[in-house]
């Protein structure tokens, strides 16, 4: 795979809302590229992320891992931004993320209990899904991204891949 390469955040020129703006769009092109190097370019060093399903706060090698676990998962895995703001170095995207589950799916503590199992990963399911959420980044001086949260439903996407049932089976 090649890495794309991005114009240097100091060639930028712009208020720190617009830089947070150009990051949080490349770590979504970076995604949509299937380019875990592009997408740890993108982070500082120690960089912190929080993901739902995860049981404690993560750095850039989590960043990096669990994209490219959903890379694995959703092979043909898709995020179209919807609305997007910024304000003081933080950007908020609202997001669509779709694709097909065609590949074996990591999951953590709150996946095996929704699915009650306790092994480490799932088989593909073949189903589609389709959900929304919210990226927020916060930016330095240097346009890299400092912190990253994700918010999504994960149980909708338990159900939607038929790994957990709303309805109890009679």
């Amino acid at each position: 795979m090649t890495s794309q390469t991005w114009v240097g955040y100091s060639e930028h020129r712009g208020s720190m809302d617009d830089l947070i703006m150009v990051a949080a769009r490349r770590v979504i092109d970076a995604y949509n590229a299937r380019d875990p190097v592009a997408l740890r370019a993108l982070y500082a060093p120690t960089a912190s992320t929080r993901r739902p399903g995860w049981p404690a706060e993560g750095g850039v090698d989590e960043i990096v891992a669990s994209a490219e676990m959903d890379m694995v998962a959703f092979p043909d895995l898709h995020i179209a931004s919807l609305l997007s703001a910024s304000e003081g170095g933080q950007a908020l995207t609202e997001v669509r993320i779709t694709g097909t589950n065609t590949g074996e799916i990591a999951l953590g503590d709150f996946g095996r209990a929704a699915a009650e199992t306790t092994a480490g990963t799932f088989a593909a399911t073949g189903r589609p899904m389709d959900i929304t959420g919210v990226l927020v980044h916060e930016a330095n001086e240097e346009g890299l991204i400092v912190a990253e949260r994700q918010y999504w439903g994960m149980l909708e996407v338990l159900v939607q891949l038929g790994l957990f049932s709303t309805v109890p089976e009679s």
